[in-house]
């Protein structure tokens, strides 16, 4: 084996797409739909050329781009392009990282799986041209007159060494490097709140149809924001949430007008398709949280997290029930790509007991009129053939990572009225220490194993940026307030 630069592997491992996977395997289905993007060759007006060789196994040929100058807070795509000549396997991936000016701060890590995850880097066989096209927003507190774009290949504490072309001497090629017109910061916003209403309980029946009184009755969390931008989404959703004694239930209204999914296995990678998620941090300390995922078809993935993006596993992986009960109702089809549809609901019952998972301690149950945890909703959306993944949230993490704690919002619960103890506003910070940050990382503040050491990752990968579209009420339910207009920066 050549030899290879040795790299420091701090905490920030492994979403989209939203958790640390074992070894990718893709399906039949996963390669068909990469198909389009596997090519014979290049194209010949390839805009920004690089053809830096990896060890002679690959070339990244170069990209190209939409934009020729961006502004913070913009969205923008990068069409990626691979030349295999020696396939590589032994579970190497693809990474990328965006910089500053010459490779310095700010950073953002933007890892992800190629062709939408569903054509990963120990699959490409000799010959391949894989086109990767990366929706990418640069952040909206960006402090440099340029955004460089840099990619590789890495396993462990490994990457392939960059033989040939432009590089940072870290063996990440240098893609693309974008100037950055000036603007603005605006102050941190403030911390999402939702006070949930306390029913009786029996009073809800989990079915999927939100007919009872009380889901009638209960708030909107208002729609949902583009997870890295906090603009608009494409398509409308919103959330509502109540409680009893046993369950906390959360109600999903997901507009959409082409619903799929194909997983039907419990603890599938749901988030490679379409979903909506849930994450629950009861102690707001970013330890013991647990997160659910339902897709149009009913199925369910939940995992319960000791600690940042570390997913406790017993004898298999994800091996936590957080005793979830899960329905669906589509207004549509999930099988019929060339349809229209109108959108789906979900209804979620999680019961208070499996709240602590295999911790030692878990909250207080049942909770109090006041009592405040740490939440956070989303929606993963991929309309479009080959998809395309949009992200939405409730309380956007301003970053290309779910699991950005220190951006959940509050949810503070209720008396049978909906009312709670009022206290003064708390404020998102700008930037918070250590992983839960998850938006712009100083690399002068980590110390380094060797001169080459850098941070490595995180998979969850950009959601798309897109023109929002007419938004509905959702079924059966009070219309939601639409968000006021975002500020123009975190």
């Amino acid at each position: 084996m050549r030899a290879r630069s040795l790299l420091w592997l701090v905490a920030l491992v492994v979403p989209l797409a939203c958790v640390e996977q074992a070894p990718d395997t893709p399906s039949e289905a996963d390669l068909n739909a990469a198909k389009p993007n596997i090519l014979k060759e290049p194209p010949a007006t390839l805009k920004h050329k690089v053809n830096a060789e990896l060890e002679g196994k690959l070339v990244y040929l170069g990209c190209d781009v939409d934009a020729e100058t961006l502004r913070p807070g913009q969205a923008f795509t990068v069409t990626h392009y691979w030349k295999v000549n020696t396939p590589v396997s032994d579970d190497w991936k693809m990474f990328v990282h965006m910089n500053g000016q010459g490779g310095k701060n700010p950073f953002v890590n933007l890892d992800h799986g190629p062709v939408g995850g569903k054509y990963p880097v120990a699959h490409w066989k000799a010959g391949d041209i894989v086109r990767d096209i990366h929706r990418i927003t640069l952040p909206a507190n960006w402090g440099s007159p340029r955004a460089e774009v840099y990619t590789g290949i890495w396993k462990g504490n490994l990457r392939l060494k960059v033989t040939k072309g432009p590089q940072d001497g870290q063996n990440r090629v240098l893609a693309l490097s974008l100037p950055v017109s000036a603007a603005a910061v605006a102050p941190p916003a403030p911390v999402k709140r939702y006070v949930a209403t306390k029913v009786k309980d029996g009073a809800i029946k989990v079915d999927g149809k939100l007919d009872e009184p009380a889901w009638k009755e209960a708030k909107s969390t208002g729609l949902f924001v583009n997870t890295q931008a906090g603009t608009p989404a494409e398509q409308a959703t919103d959330a509502r949430l109540l409680y009893d004694d046993k369950f906390l239930y959360v109600a999903f209204d997901v507009k959409d007008t082409d619903i799929w999914s194909t997983f039907k296995k419990r603890d599938d990678k749901l988030w490679q398709e379409e979903c909506v998620e849930l994450f629950i941090d009861w102690s707001g300390k970013g330890k013991n949280y647990i997160e659910i995922q339902v897709n149009p078809l009913g199925t369910v993935f939940d995992s319960f997290l000791p600690e940042y993006r570390k997913h406790w596993k017993d004898k298999k992986e994800y091996d936590f029930d957080s005793g979830v009960i899960a329905k669906v109702k589509v207004d549509g089809t999930v099988d019929n790509r060339k349809d229209a549809d109108k959108g789906w609901v979900v209804e979620l019952a999680v019961p208070f007991a499996k709240m602590k998972g295999p911790a030692a301690e878990g909250p207080a149950v049942p909770p109090k009129v006041g009592d405040t945890w740490r939440i956070n909703l989303f929606r993963v959306d991929r309309p479009g053939t080959p998809p395309r993944e949009t992200g939405s949230a409730w309380s956007p993490p301003l970053a290309p990572d779910y699991h950005t704690l220190a951006k959940f919002g509050e949810l503070v619960f209720g008396d049978d009225k909906g009312n709670a103890p009022v206290k003064a506003a708390a404020v998102a910070p700008a930037s918070a220490p250590g992983p839960h940050a998850g938006k712009v990382i100083d690399l002068s503040k980590i110390t380094k194993a060797s001169p080459d050491a850098k941070v490595l990752r995180i998979q969850r990968a950009a959601g798309a940026d897109q023109a929002p579209l007419g938004l509905k009420a959702p079924l059966g339910l009070k219309a939601p307030v639409a968000p006021p207009a975002p500020a123009p920066a975190k």
